[in-house]
């Protein structure tokens, strides 16, 4: 069983990337906006399935990199941390994304398996959690009870975010296409991001 701490750091990372604006929660905001939330579910359950086929692809990866490298590998966490401090910088900068309401069509349990296999050709989303686990879990030893929890994370979190996103979709469309909300969300995505990187930098 993982540390409280390393669930909370991971947590709180996963949460930052999870509620920035990108492609998924543009294409979420706008099924939510035209079908409401719950012809949007099984859109959001799919998104969810794709990421978790990432997240274990990457744990595996980082398992099977522990063991071949032996104590260099703690190398990666200051790579991690770097990438967590880049990653605040381009939030910073970031630009509104563009969330239409024109309509989705197809049927919708149909878009689960089409949702499942957006996040595959992502590449940019495995290298995050290649940059994040380091961070703050030891993977050299991570065990299937710690796997579960993770993953179990990254299903409330990032379920919740699109599923709330949808709702404030069908509920209040003007507001979240506003730049000026967007870039201020973005921006204080990005202090939260410098600040764990720093918490995760102190720790031994």
């Amino acid at each position: 069983m993982l540390p409280i701490e390393s669930l909370i750091a991971f947590a709180l990372i996963y949460t930052v990337d999870s509620v920035t604006p990108g492609p998924a929660v543009a294409l979420v905001t706008a099924r939510g906006a035209t079908q409401g939330v719950r012809r949007t579910a099984p859109f959001i359950l799919g998104l969810v399935v794709g990421d978790l086929i990432l997240f274990a692809i990457a744990a595996a990866g980082l398992i099977a990199l522990a063991a071949a490298l032996g104590p260099a590998f703690v190398v990666l966490k200051w790579i991690g941390i770097a990438y967590l401090l880049y990653l605040a910088l381009q939030l910073w900068h970031a630009k509104p994304v563009a969330l239409s309401d024109k309509p989705q069509q197809g049927d919708h349990w149909k878009t689960f398996w089409l949702a499942s296999l957006l996040p595959l050709g992502n590449p940019k989303a495995v290298g995050f959690y290649i940059a994040l686990l380091p961070t703050v879990v030891d993977v050299s030893t991570l065990s299937a009870l710690a796997y579960v929890e993770l993953s179990g994370l990254v299903v409330v979190i990032w379920s919740s975010c699109l599923f709330g996103y949808a709702f404030a979709a069908a509920r209040a469309r003007t507001l979240l296409r506003q730049p000026r909300a967007q870039v201020l969300l973005n921006r204080t995505s990005a202090g939260t991001l410098v600040g764990v990187a720093g918490s995760i930098a102190v720790r031994d």
